[in-house]
C-alpha cells in the first residue's frame, strides 16, 4: 500500500483580544487553542472517526496524524491540540501514530515524512504553509488560494489518481457560524 489521501488542516481557532488561548488545564496561555478551538478540536474527532463521514464522503479515519511540533521559534501548541482529542481516540483503538517531530517552518521533511507514509494522512499546520504542502506533496502546481486567514472549518483533501493527485476542498461544518 502506498499513500493514497492526505487530508489538511488548519489548527483550531486562536486567541483574539476578546477571547484569550488556554492550555489543557484551562490556565491562559497565548500559545494554545481558545475556547472554541478546544470546541472545534473535540467535534473533529467525530468528524474523523467516521468511516465514511457523513458530511464528506472523502473525509476517512487517518492511519497517521501529523501537527506542527513545538521547538526554537516555534513555540504555538495549536496544531497538537487540534488533533489531541482524535489522536488519543485513535491511538487506543487503532495505534494510530501522532508524528510532531517537525516544526511548522520544516515543510521539506513533513513532506519527506508524509511521503513515506501508508493509507490515509491527516496534517495539522499553520494556515500560511499549506498550500506550500500540498504543491510539495502532489509534485505539482495544484496552487490552491492561500488559506484564508478567518477560516478555521475547512480541510483540503488531496486523492491519489494514478501518479497524479486530485485536490478538494471540503467544509467542516461543525459548529455554529461554519461557513458551507
Amino acid at each position: 500500500m502506498s499513500l493514497q489521501k492526505v487530508m489538511l488542516i488548519r489548527h483550531a481557532e486562536k486567541p483574539s483580544p476578546d477571547d484569550g488561548g488556554v492550555d489543557e488545564a484551562g490556565k491562559p496561555d497565548s500559545e494554545s487553542l481558545s475556547p472554541r478551538g478546544w470546541q472545534r478540536a473535540g467535534a473533529l474527532v467525530r468528524f474523523f472517526y467516521r468511516d465514511p463521514c457523513p458530511a464528506a464522503a472523502e473525509i476517512v479515519t487517518p492511519d497517521v496524524i501529523f501537527a506542527a511540533g513545538v521547538g526554537s521559534g516555534s513555540q504555538s501548541r495549536r496544531s497538537m491540540q487540534t488533533v489531541s482529542p482524535l489522536s488519543a481516540l485513535l491511538h487506543m483503538e487503532r495505534s494510530t501514530p501522532l508524528v510532531t517531530q517537525h516544526l511548522k517552518d520544516d515543510v521539506d521533511g513533513l513532506v519527506a515524512d508524509v511521503k513515506h507514509r501508508d493509507g490515509a494522512v491527516l496534517i495539522a499546520w499553520e494556515h500560511k504553509l499549506l498550500a506550500q504542502i500540498v504543491n510539495q506533496l502532489s509534485d505539482q502546481q495544484l496552487s490552491p488560494a492561500p488559506w484564508p486567514d478567518d477560516r478555521f472549518d475547512m480541510v483540503w483533501i488531496l486523492v491519489r489518481a494514478g501518479k497524479a493527485w486530485n485536490w478538494r476542498q471540503v467544509p467542516q461544518r461543525l459548529l455554529a457560524g461554519d461557513s458551507s
